[in-house]
C-alpha cells in the first residue's frame, strides 16, 4: 500500500467514526470555542491503530495528543473544524499527512458530509501554470484564532480585509486549503498554523499547480504565485517559497 493510499484509508476511518458520533456532547479544552468531542478522541485512536499495523516504524503526531517517535511522522487531524462539527455545521473534515526531512510526502483530506476525498503525493502530479486573480478580485479564506489575536496578526488580517475582493471563514482550514487546490477559493492565509492544519492542504495545493508560502508566522496558499506573493506582502512578512 502506498503512502497516499494509506492516507486515504486513515481519513476514511476517521470520517466514519466521526459521522457515527455526530450529535454527542462537546467538552471545552480551554476557551469556550476551543472544543473537543468523543469523535476527536476515538477517531484519532482508530487512525493510530491503523498506522501501528501498516507503518510500525513511522512516528505519529495527532492533534488530540498522539505522540510516537519515528523516522518519518504522520500528522493526524481526525476532526478539523470541531466547533462546526459540534454545532451541526457542515464544514469539517478528517486529514492525514506523512512528512519526512524534506517535507510532506503524501496526504488525504476527507469531507465526510459531502462524501468528497482529496489526496496527493509529492511528485505524482504534473502541475500546470495556475491562474488566479489579483487580491482585489480574489476570494480568500482565513481564520484568526482567539488565542492569537495579537497586534501583528490582527493588523495583517485587517490589511487583507481592506484589499481583498471577498473574505471567507468556513471554520476548517484544511478543508479550505483543499478548496484552494480544487479552484473553489483563490487563496488562504493564516498565522501560527499547527503542522497538521498546514501540511495536508499545502501539499494538495502544491501538487495541483498552486503556490504555497511560509513567511514568518504566516502560511499562505494560492492558485498562483503572484497572488500568494501579494498576500505575503499584504500581511507584512518575508516569504520562503514553496
Amino acid at each position: 500500500m502506498s503512502d497516499r493510499e494509506l492516507a486515504e484509508r486513515l481519513v476514511r476511518v476517521a470520517g466514519s467514526v466521526a459521522l457515527g458520533l455526530r450529535g454527542g456532547p462537546a467538552g471545552v479544552k480551554g476557551l469556550a470555542t476551543d472544543v473537543v468531542t468523543e469523535a476527536d478522541v476515538r477517531a484519532e485512536a482508530a487512525m493510530v491503530e491503523l498506522l501501528r499495523a501498516e507503518r510500525p516504524g513511522d512516528g505519529v503526531r495527532g492533534e488530540e495528543g498522539a505522540a510516537i517517535e519515528g523516522a518519518r511522522s504522520w500528522l493526524l487531524d481526525p476532526v478539523d473544524g470541531t466547533l462546526n462539527y459540534a454545532r451541526g455545521l457542515p464544514a469539517w473534515c478528517s486529514a492525514a499527512c506523512v512528512v519526512d526531512s524534506v517535507g510532506a510526502v503524501a496526504c488525504a483530506v476527507l469531507d465526510p458530509v459531502a462524501g468528497e476525498l482529496f489526496s496527493a503525493a509529492r511528485g505524482e502530479a504534473a502541475p500546470v501554470a495556475a491562474d488566479a486573480p489579483a487580491l482585489a478580485e480574489a476570494v480568500v479564506a482565513t481564520f484568526v484564532d482567539v488565542r492569537r489575536r495579537d497586534a501583528d496578526v490582527t493588523a495583517g488580517i485587517e490589511r487583507v480585509l481592506r484589499r481583498v475582493g471577498s473574505l471567507r471563514a468556513a471554520g476548517s482550514g484544511t478543508l479550505e486549503l483543499a478548496w484552494v487546490a480544487a479552484g473553489r477559493l483563490d487563496a488562504w492565509v493564516q498565522a501560527d498554523v499547527e503542522p497538521w492544519d498546514w501540511h495536508p492542504g499545502a501539499l494538495l495545493v502544491a501538487e495541483a499547480g498552486g503556490a504555497v508560502r511560509e513567511a514568518g508566522r504566516w502560511r499562505v496558499a494560492a492558485g498562483s504565485a503572484a497572488l500568494a506573493d501579494e498576500i505575503v506582502v499584504c500581511v507584512g512578512a518575508a516569504p520562503r517559497h514553496g
